[in-house]
């Protein structure tokens, strides 16, 4: 869809909703000139190395990989008993 930019300021929460709800993409012209387009944000999506490392910011030396793995084991076995940072500890 193309609208002018002045239609665009008078209806601006109308254009978000239908590019947000309706996955439309909006072209705002000036002067029959394409301009700026507005379109559904579709986020970053982070692997869950990323956002484990983002949550243990503070084990910068443990490689993402191997918590990953160590917590999976933890679950495979039932224990709750293990000290998980013991494994790091030197």
């Amino acid at each position: 869809m193309r609208v002018s930019a002045y239609k665009a300021r008078t209806n601006l929460g109308d254009l978000i909703n239908r590019a947000y709800y309706n996955n439309e993409e909006i072209i705002i012209e000036r002067k029959g000139e394409p301009m700026v387009k507005i379109s559904k944000y579709k986020g970053e999506k982070k692997t869950k190395e990323e956002t484990l490392a983002d949550l243990a910011g503070v084990w910068k030396d443990i490689d993402a990989d191997e918590v990953i793995k160590y917590i999976y084991e933890g679950r495979r076995d039932g224990s709750r008993k293990k000290n998980f940072l013991a494994k790091w500890d030197s």
